[in-house]
């Protein structure tokens, strides 16, 4: 069976590369010598004492002089293993074989690559019987630790390939808690062919969770990596996510069937970009404290009135068909958008809804997409966006804009029939008494990061009942009854 805990099987070893084609930091790029250059990557940091970085018969290396040292240093964890690739073999002028190491143990094969493992900060290479030429050094870190700066000004590189994830039809998801921080982990993966067994490539990424109950939103990465096997003793292999650039996850709900769609970029420490683009259907999602399974928020659909009795249906969704007890609904773009279609600047969807709490919000024209690092309901010029209560009239209604009063994208650029609607700063306000109101962008486009609905039932005012409470009476000695404007004896008869 699949494990219900991958993530906890792998291994936070990083690998840091310094290209000498493209990975020049300070060095210069001439034939001459040059005095203790640095390059910095990653959190790891090559010296030389004596060397250069330059041209010779049109190749470029990194040069170690005969005597002088590369010093390697890590602030994101203690190094565990240093990879050189030499233009000459074992003990040749500029092989391998031609360096010592300050600890641990260095050897190599008798070819252009020379090892060191060992586990330490800092560990210097000298080369103490000729010349080292490298072409490549390539640097494994635990992962543990780091300081404040761990990448330095030059995180590395130029981003220069891009490697699409699209073909992952599995998933699972995990809510941590940890220090005081919540955040779901997330594999996505295949099966082999027996269909029990995690296929490779797969991905896992973790972000910090909105809810515990639902994962629609659009989310900064914690963590990714792109895995694409196993070693011998179980670890992932494949290429994590640089700690120097941002990543971003946006997660949506596809249907009612547990099928949610993926999307998202990162760049991983060997410097090129990822593109997580599919779609995987949720197998299992679990609370990894307690073990149990954790049933999500999804979309209960335009009629979620259809399934009031003891049998809700298969797919009724975790949002309740009645308002929460203090009869408010608050829409936030970064977490409900039902079926909406998320796209990025400039593209266009054409009617999408959003249901919750038996409110359907349904925008004719306009998008849900990143907008100056934000994400927002979006209404386009002469497009409309529409409110529809079927647990209860609409008594007001209030929208926090992306901009103040009747400016573009503001507040003011609404127009409604029928309440009052008014507006300050970038928060509109109405207030009325409908089961559906409908709000057009009459003047400009608006964008809304919030829209806050609240039902009669919030106010305190229910449906009325007029109860007639009978008066008792002593008149002449005798007990009398007074309901409204006539009076009774205790028998039940008319006092005239």
């Amino acid at each position: 069976m699949l494990s219900a805990m991958l993530f906890s099987m792998m291994s936070f070893a990083s690998v840091v590369t310094f290209d000498a084609d493209a990975d020049k930091g300070n060095a210069s790029t001439d034939s001459k010598n040059v005095t203790a250059y640095q390059i910095t990557k990653d959190g790891v940091t090559i010296e030389v004492s004596s060397g250069i970085l330059g041209t010779y018969n049109n190749e470029m290396h990194y040069r170690i002089y005969k005597s002088q040292t590369i010093k390697i240093t890590s602030t994101v964890g203690n190094i565990t293993k240093v990879e050189f690739t030499c233009t000459a073999n074992g003990d040749e002028k500029y092989g391998p074989g031609c360096f010592t190491a300050s600890t641990g143990e260095y050897g190599h094969d008798g070819g252009a690559v020379g090892t060191w493992t060992g586990d330490a900060e800092t560990v210097t290479f000298t080369a103490s019987a000729n010349q080292v030429r490298a072409t490549q050094v390539v640097v494994t870190i635990d992962g543990e630790g780091g300081g404040e700066n761990p990448g330095g000004d030059n995180p590395g590189g130029e981003l220069t390939e891009e490697v699409t994830i699209s073909d992952l039809a599995y998933a699972m998801a995990f809510y941590v808690e940890e220090e005081g921080a919540a955040y779901w982990e997330i594999q996505l993966f295949n099966l082999d062919a027996t269909g029990e067994n995690i296929d490779f490539p797969l991905a896992i990424v973790a972000v910090e969770a909105k809810s515990k109950t639902a994962l629609n939103g659009t989310y900064d990465m914690l963590m990714a990596v792109y895995g694409t096997g196993e070693d011998a003793e179980g670890y992932i292999e494949g290429v994590y996510m640089s700690e120097n650039a941002a990543g971003t996850l946006t997660i949506k709900n596809v249907d009612n069937d547990g099928t949610y769609s993926f999307v998202g970029t990162f760049v991983g420490e060997d410097g090129k970009t990822y593109t997580l683009n599919t779609e995987s259907f949720m197998m299992w999602v679990e609370d990894v404290a307690t073990g149990e399974e954790i049933t999500l928020n999804e979309n209960p659909g335009d009629n979620p009135g259809d399934n009031p009795g003891d049998n809700p249906g298969d797919n009724p969704g975790d949002d309740p068909v009645t308002p929460p007890a203090d009869g408010v609904v608050t829409f936030d773009a970064d977490v409900d958008q039902g079926n909406a279609i998320i796209y990025t600047d400039g593209a266009q969807g054409t009617e999408f809804t959003v249901t919750k709490n038996g409110i359907t919000m349904t925008v004719s024209s306009g998008l849900i997409g990143t907008y100056n690092s934000e994400v927002q309901y979006r209404i386009y010029k002469g497009s409309t966006l529409a409110l529809t209560s079927t647990v209860g009239n609409i008594v007001a209604v209030e929208f926090t804009c992306a901009a103040n009063d009747d400016t573009k994208y503001g507040p003011g650029c609404f127009s409604v029939d029928g309440g009052n609607y008014t507006y300050s700063g970038p928060v509109g306000t109405w207030t009325g008494d409908a089961a559906s109101v409908v709000f057009t962008a009459s003047t400009a486009q608006v964008r809304a990061s919030q829209i806050v609905v609240t039902l009669a039932s919030a106010t305190g005012v229910e449906d009325v009942t007029t109860i007639e409470i009978p008066v008792k009476v002593m008149q002449n000695g005798q007990l009398m009854i007074i309901r409204g404007e006539n009076v009774y004896n205790v028998l039940g008869a008319q006092v005239k």
